[in-house]
C-alpha cells in the first residue's frame, strides 16, 4: 500500500518510529526543513519510479498529501 511505504520512508528520513506517524502527520510537526522535504521527495521518486515537480513538493503539508500525490502520479501512467 502506498501510504504504508510512505510512512516507512518518512520514519526513516526523520528518524521516528512508524507507529508515531499517520496520514494526518504534518511535516511541520516533524520539524521538517526544505532540505528534509527535498530528500524525502527524492526517496519517494526512487521508490515509486515517479517524478514530483518542485511546485508539487513545495505544496506538501502532510503525509496524506504526499500519498495522494504518489497515487495520482502512478494512476496517470
Amino acid at each position: 500500500m502506498v501510504l504504508d511505504k510512505i510512512i516507512a520512508l518518512v520514519a526513516q528520513q526523520f528518524t521516528v518510529d512508524e507507529d508515531e506517524l499517520s496520514e494526518d502527520t504534518a511535516f511541520a510537526d516533524l520539524d521538517a526543513e526544505e532540505l528534509d522535504i527535498t530528500d524525502l521527495v527524492y526517496a519517494v521518486e526512487d521508490e515509486f519510479e515517479i517524478d514530483i515537480s518542485e511546485e508539487q513538493a513545495n505544496a506538501l503539508e502532510t503525509i496524506a498529501d504526499l500519498a495522494d500525490l504518489v497515487e495520482a502520479a502512478m494512476n496517470a501512467d
